[in-house]
């Protein structure tokens, strides 16, 4: 088993904050869109859907840089975890909108799967594989 070194606490938490910073920004500026220009269930299930969106990938791209300090086992254990935790996100938030009678579910799905698809490529480039 590793250990993980948290002597270099703060450092990590550097690193992710300017990992995930940028995507933070751009998901808030969406999803402030997506209300702003859809008014009713629609924009908040856009807005739903890529704080969500944001949320998996931030904790994904912070699990990955504390697993790249402890070895590619780990990284690609990590990496494929983040994967699956997005994968599970989705299928909450579809079992979620078949459950809901409020909730309008092409917008929420699809702010989600944009979301996924314009945040993690940003945030990734932050774990810079050497």
């Amino acid at each position: 088993m590793h250990s993980i070194d948290l002597s270099d606490y703060r450092g990590s938490s550097r690193a992710a904050i300017k990992a995930v910073a940028p995507a933070g920004l751009l998901a808030a500026a969406a999803a402030v869109a997506a209300v702003v220009f859809w008014r009713g269930a629609a924009g908040q299930g856009a807005a739903c859907g890529l704080v969500a969106a944001w949320a998996t990938s931030s904790l994904g791209v912070a699990a990955l840089l504390v697993a790249r300090k402890l070895s590619p086992r780990a990284l690609w254990w990590t990496f494929w975890a983040g994967m699956g935790s997005r994968l599970a996100a989705l299928a909450g938030l579809a079992a979620w909108c078949a459950s809901s009678r409020t909730a309008c579910a092409p917008a929420l799905l699809g702010g989600y799967a944009l979301g996924v698809a314009c945040l993690l490529p940003l945030e990734l480039k932050a774990v810079a594989l050497r």
